[in-house]
């Protein structure tokens, strides 16, 4: 055992029961990480099988609507009874899942790894893989965890539950409060990915952007008309002042944005580095981190921003379009009618709560709003801090507070 391992030696194993989903599989391992190197378990991961319907074929006469809906009524419908029920309906809700030789797999590597039930947990993120890590850890009677908020099963089921801020959670025993999303980010593995980009698009000047960029989704529009009131102003400021940029687009950022960015990139030489996420399987956030002196990332991805800041950086944050419709109006009304205590802040959705979040990360100067050129100015030409000099790793903390609890032998309720 290391020296920076904890004295107890209670947690042996870790089961990640990932959706593969890039995101959620990214908190999952970096909680599993700090576990590991505060504990010395073992970590194993399982992957759920898409194809998660076993039941007869509904007379739509749209196989992939079908599917849809026994998939909505399998995750939505059963999968919000799991807690209630006994061993029998999980085992069944497996089967119909197609599941059970994921059941088989964790029991196989469980036995072989000479594991102890009481000393394994079973760690998920996400709604979906959250009904799976439950069922396979009720069935082999081991302690579970979730990170984020289930949708179906809430948190009170879980022995520990790693809960977002902005989700506004009830205090409870069994709930650990983050600021932001927990992440993999490491120094060592912020060198060594800095080094290898480093040999391949070697800086040219002292002062080094990181710009990472997200996309569209349900809330947020990144668009050709934001690239050219936004960035072009960014990439000409980077060329009059000799900045090098570093950039990488997210698989959400539109065609017709990542065309815009290749012309771009042809036109400013300050940018040493384009990474096309849809196009490069290569993640190169990581050494982006170890090689930039500023970061920027654009509002759409909590998860981004919540990365740069664990890596020392106070994120110079970019606001981007909202879509429009209705929800943003309810949004609206929502919000305020939170800020004069009429709803509880529970009832928070959409932009508001990501906003919330940021602003969060703001407060504590992990972060901060570019909202105007001139800022943008301040932020690069060294008016505001660029590194924040704080201890912030939430995978970490979460890691040690589930740590505790299992030296003392119980959960965390």
């Amino acid at each position: 055992m290391s020296k920076s391992q904890v004295e107890g030696k209670n947690l042996k194993a870790v089961f990640i029961i990932s959706d593969g989903i890039r995101g959620h599989v990214n908190q999952s391992r970096g909680v599993a990480h700090f576990l590991s190197e505060l504990t010395g378990c073992r970590v194993y991961e399982l992957e759920i099988n898409e194809a998660t319907t076993n039941l007869p074929e509904a007379s739509l006469g749209h196989k992939s609507l079908s599917a849809g809906l026994k998939g909505f009524y399998l995750l939505k419908v059963l999968g919000r009874r799991l807690a209630a029920k006994d061993e029998g309906f999980i085992r069944r809700w497996l089967a119909r899942a197609g599941a059970l030789s994921l059941l088989d797999r964790a029991k196989n590597l469980l036995d072989a790894s000479g594991v102890k039930q009481e000393n394994a947990l079973f760690l998920s993120a996400g709604s979906s893989a959250s009904l799976y890590c439950f069922a396979l850890a009720r069935l082999l009677k081991c302690r579970c965890a979730t990170i984020m908020t289930p949708s179906g099963l809430g948190v009170s089921p879980f022995d520990f539950a790693i809960v977002p801020k902005h989700d506004c959670p009830k205090p409870a025993c069994n709930v650990y409060v983050t600021l932001g999303a927990p992440n993999m980010v490491t120094p060592q593995k912020i060198r060594s990915e800095a080094d290898a980009l480093s040999r391949l698009y070697p800086p040219l000047s002292h002062k080094r952007i990181g710009l990472l960029l997200g996309g569209s989704d349900g809330n947020y529009e990144l668009t050709s008309r934001w690239v050219g009131q936004n960035l072009e102003p960014l990439f000409e400021h980077a060329s009059d002042e000799g900045m090098d940029l570093y950039v990488t687009t997210s698989r959400r950022t539109p065609r017709d944005v990542e065309d815009m960015l290749r012309k771009m990139r042809d036109k400013y030489p300050c940018i040493r580095y384009l990474c096309i996420a849809s196009c490069d399987p290569y993640n190169p956030v990581y050494g982006i981190f170890g090689l930039a002196t500023h970061l920027l990332a654009t509002e759409d991805s909590v998860s981004m921003i919540s990365e740069a800041a664990t890596a020392g950086f106070c994120v110079g944050v970019l606001p981007v379009e909202r879509k429009k419709s209705l929800k943003r109006a309810v949004e609206g009304l929502c919000s305020f009618l939170i800020s004069t205590k009429v709803l509880s802040p529970k009832r928070l959705f959409g932009v508001p709560k990501f906003v919330l979040a940021i602003d969060e990360l703001c407060s504590l100067g992990l972060a901060r709003w570019i909202k105007s050129a001139s800022e943008l100015r301040a932020f690069l030409n060294g008016n505001s801090p660029a590194k924040h000099g704080l201890q912030f790793c939430e995978a970490k903390n979460a890691a040690r507070w589930i740590v505790s609890a299992f030296e003392e032998g119980e959960t965390a309720r």
